[in-house]
C-alpha cells in the first residue's frame, strides 16, 4: 500500500468531507452494526470528531454527507435489500459526536453514491476554484463501499484525495484492506493514504499556492 503522507491543509487548499457517520451504522441499536463495528466506530468516531475541531478552527469546509432513505428506492423495492436509514429517524441521524454545527455543510444522499441526484456538485463549485489545487479529506465509511465511492467521485473530478486510515470505519477487515489496496493502485495517481496525526490544520497557507503536494 502507499506510504502514509503527512499534509498541511488550510482554507484555501482544502476541504474535510465526512461520510455516512449515521447511527444506523455507527451505533449499537443499529441494523448495520457488527461485532467490527464496536471494535472500530468507537475509535474512529474519536479519531473523526478531533480532526474536525482541528478544521473547524482553522476554517475549514466541512461537509457531511448524511445517507437517508425513503424506503422506496430501487435496492429495497426492486433488488430485495433490508430497507435502512429511513428518513427522519434514529436510523439516519447522524451521531452526537459528529452532530453537525453552524456552518457546516450537510448533504442528503439517497444511494451510495455522495454525487448522484445530490447538491454536492454545487456546493463544491462554490467552494473550490480548481480541485487540482485542493484536498478533499475524505472520511467515515463504510470504506469498502459508501466511503469508496465518495473517493473515486473525488478521484475523477481531479481532487487530491486523501483517506486517513484511522478516520474510516469498515463492516469487515477483508473489506478494509481491498479498499486501501485499491486506492494504492497506480491507476489513481491523486489518492493518497494519511492519518488524522500526520495532518496539520492551519488558518493561512504556507505551501505554494499551485497545489499542495503531499509530503511537502
Amino acid at each position: 500500500m502507499k506510504a502514509l503522507q503527512s499534509i498541511r491543509i488550510d482554507p484555501d487548499n482544502a476541504i474535510l468531507v465526512i461520510v455516512d457517520v449515521e447511527n444506523e451504522l455507527c451505533k449499537p441499536d443499529g441494523k448495520l452494526y457488527s461485532d467490527v463495528s464496536a471494535r472500530v466506530a468507537p475509535r474512529v468516531i474519536s479519531a473523526i470528531q478531533e480532526l474536525t475541531e482541528r478544521a473547524r478552527n482553522a476554517g475549514i469546509p466541512i461537509i457531511y454527507i448524511q445517507s437517508v432513505r425513503t424506503l422506496q428506492e430501487t435496492e429495497f423495492a426492486v433488488f430485495g435489500q433490508e430497507p435502512i436509514l429511513q428518513i427522519g429517524t434514529w436510523a439516519s441521524k447522524i451521531v452526537d459526536e459528529l452532530e453537525p454545527q453552524k456552518g457546516d455543510i450537510v448533504v442528503q444522499k439517497f444511494c451510495r453514491d455522495s454525487f448522484f441526484n445530490t447538491d454536492l456538485e454545487q456546493w463544491l463549485r462554490r467552494l473550490v476554484p480548481d480541485p487540482t489545487s485542493y484536498y478533499a479529506v475524505v472520511t467515515g465509511g463504510d470504506v469498502g463501499v459508501c466511503l469508496y465511492h465518495a473517493v473515486m467521485g473525488f478521484h475523477l473530478r481531479d481532487y487530491w484525495t486523501i483517506v486517513p486510515v484511522d478516520c474510516v470505519y469498515y463492516l469487515s477487515e477483508a473489506r478494509n484492506q481491498r479498499a486501501l489496496e485499491q486506492f494504492s493502485d497506480p491507476p489513481y495517481p491523486n489518492v493518497f493514504l494519511s492519518r488524522s496525526d500526520l495532518i496539520e490544520a492551519s488558518k493561512s497557507a504556507e505551501l505554494p499556492r499551485s497545489w499542495p503536494k503531499p509530503g511537502t
